[in-house]
């Protein structure tokens, strides 16, 4: 490079500028010293390795977690319910025809579940327990055999508490701890978790409180779970296959949030669908021998050797070991380690050193609260979907499906014209599709079939929005935290909104006071979420930083509108 060259990029340099980065062909071609980003391009960083992490690690890994996570929702299942009303062998065939003798109507023209007409014909509270509609659905819940409705019906929702707890510790704890002792230890102690803290909960789900805080363990395990796997998967590829990455894993999730349902109806009983969803998940031991340390950790604590040997296991299986010879490699990933372990002498590893400088500190903040809109918006959709008019479980399937195409298009639209603008958009469907449901729900009622379908259409529309931007948001966050506070920041922003998802229970609880809250909600916190989008800098094809200098310097300098995106490189998918 000639002194009258432009400098180079240090978020993006072409695959073809490589040699001259390592060759001693041009004595100022070191300048800047190398870094994992450009030892990975040498070995492969899109090739057949990256392929075989992500569709036989990450892609069963995915589903096995959703299976995990998901049970709960089914084992605390609430059907439609009504008094039990003793008929002295008078009951009549037609169950409406009965329930409109003893059963009185609410607002909306619904048979109420908590209250029944007495002998004098006064309303009073039920005082012969309930009875369940196990017609829609043949399946007997914890909220079923231990009558957690009406006066008790607050219970399911402690529990959906205590599982929001545990996330919140976890993803603060087990985030730090993924960068102090690793990610693959991490991701073992949240595999730990959810399998024996699940397996444990099931026997004693007769004692609410005792129920709650093993669910508050086992909710420890999420989201770290898959923060950490991901993370692994993220830091082996290069960045032209991180969207790739979080794409795939993102549907097979819907896979096995798919099969939640199916397996409900298969077996019919709250017990057995734990055991059997444990069983299926705990096939994740398997794959624990193929799961890699990363080497972007490694290095970032010294540990070059390990690096080494882990990177010519990529470049055999890339077919690239003749590309770059072992010193060769050594020197540039010992050159790479003493350049982060300066950076890191003069900032420290602290979270706290996220807010040490005024433009991380601020995207921090940003970061934070994207991601909170996103978690509160997207989980209440998938809770309030089990409330919607018409078949819940079918209702809760469709909601669920659209996480398939949200997941693709997703990738596919983020790669092609960036995060930052594509979140802005998915935003502001999402808020759109939000208030015109708020709307139907209004003017329409139970009986109205136009208002019902617009409801679960719009509902469906802002679940795929939804997952697209909650999508955004994951590869934001991994994009722009620097490698020693990479695990550290996402899982900060991650127990924020896990912090704030305490709180979905109650906003969905609120619509059976008034049906329009839920969206309302939800419409406000897309709308506010569109606006902090804009202001996260584009990560498209950069690399990613290492230093927390150079993610203060990630982005200076562009415009607010611009829309200008790097070139990528040659993709592999």
């Amino acid at each position: 490079m000639s002194s009258g060259d432009a400098p180079v990029d240090k978020h993006s340099i072409p695959l073809e500028d490589l040699n001259n980065l390592i060759g001693n062909t041009k004595p100022d071609a070191q300048k800047r010293p190398p870094d994992f980003d450009d030892v990975l391009d040498i070995v492969g960083s899109t090739s057949t390795y990256q392929r075989f992490i992500l569709y036989g690690i990450l892609l069963p890994l995915a589903i096995f977690e959703s299976l995990f996570s998901i049970n709960l929702w089914f084992l605390l299942d609430e059907p439609n319910h009504w008094c039990n009303v003793p008929n002295n062998g008078s009951k009549p065939e037609n169950l409406d025809t009965w329930k409109n003798l003893t059963i009185p109507r609410e607002d909306n023209g619904d048979f109420s579940k908590c209250k029944m007409f007495d002998s004098n014909h006064s309303i009073i509270s039920c005082t012969n327990g309930w009875e369940y509609d196990f017609e829609t659905v043949n399946y007997q819940s914890i909220v079923t055999d231990y009558d957690w409705v009406c006066d008790k019906s607050q219970q399911a929702t402690w529990v959906y508490t205590g599982t929001n707890v545990g996330r919140a510790l976890s993803t603060f704890i087990l985030g730090y701890l993924a960068d102090k002792i690793g990610r693959k230890p991490v991701f073992i102690i949240t595999l730990l978790l959810f399998s024996v803290g699940r397996a444990v909960s099931l026997y004693f789900a007769h004692d609410v409180w005792l129920f709650m805080f093993l669910s508050l363990v086992t909710g420890m395990a999420a989201p770290m779970f898959t923060i950490s796997i991901n993370t692994i998967g993220v830091e082996l590829s290069g960045k032209d296959y991180r969207a790739w990455i979080f794409c795939f894993t993102w549907m097979a999730v819907v896979v096995g949030l798919a099969l939640v349902p199916s397996l409900t109806y298969v077996t019919g009983n709250w017990f057995v669908l734990g055991w059997t969803t444990i069983l299926m998940g705990s096939l994740s031991y398997l794959l624990l021998p193929w799961i890699p340390e990363s080497p972007r950790w490694l290095l970032s604590i010294g540990k070059i050797e390990e690096v080494h040997k882990i990177l010519k296991n990529i470049a055999k299986w890339n077919g690239t070991s003749d590309k770059i010879s072992d010193d060769k490699m050594l020197e540039m990933l010992r050159e790479a380690e003493n350049s982060q372990r300066e950076q890191k002498m003069r900032e420290g590893e602290s979270v706290l050193k996220l807010f040490s400088k005024r433009r991380v500190a601020v995207r921090t903040l940003i970061i934070t609260f994207a991601w909170v809109m996103n978690g509160l918006v997207f989980h209440g959709l998938n809770l309030n979907s089990l409330n919607l008019h018409g078949h819940r479980y079918l209702n809760f399937f469709l909601v669920i499906l659209m996480e398939v195409p949200g997941g693709f298009f997703g990738g596919m639209l983020t790669d092609k014209f960036g995060r930052r603008w594509m979140q802005v958009i998915f935003f502001f469907f999402c808020g759109i599709a939000c208030s015109i449901a708020s709307y139907f729900s209004a003017v329409g009622s139970s009986d109205n079939t136009t208002s019902t379908l617009a409801v679960i259409i719009s509902a469906n529309v802002a679940k795929f929005a939804i997952t697209m931007s909650f999508l955004v948001i994951y590869i934001q966050a991994t994009e722009l935290f620097p490698t020693p506070f990479r695990t550290t920041g996402s899982g900060l922003a991650s127990t924020t909104s896990s912090i704030t998802i305490i709180l979905v229970p109650y906003i969905v609880y609120a619509g059976k006071t008034s049906i329009t809250t839920p969206w309302i909600v939800s419409a406000l916190m897309s709308f506010a979420g569109m606006v902090a989008a804009a202001f996260i800098p584009e990560t498209v094809n950069h690399n990613l930083p290492e230093t927390l200098e150079e993610a203060e310097n990630f982005g200076r300098g562009r415009k607010f509108w611009s829309f200008h995106l790097p070139k990528p490189n040659k993709q592999q998918y």
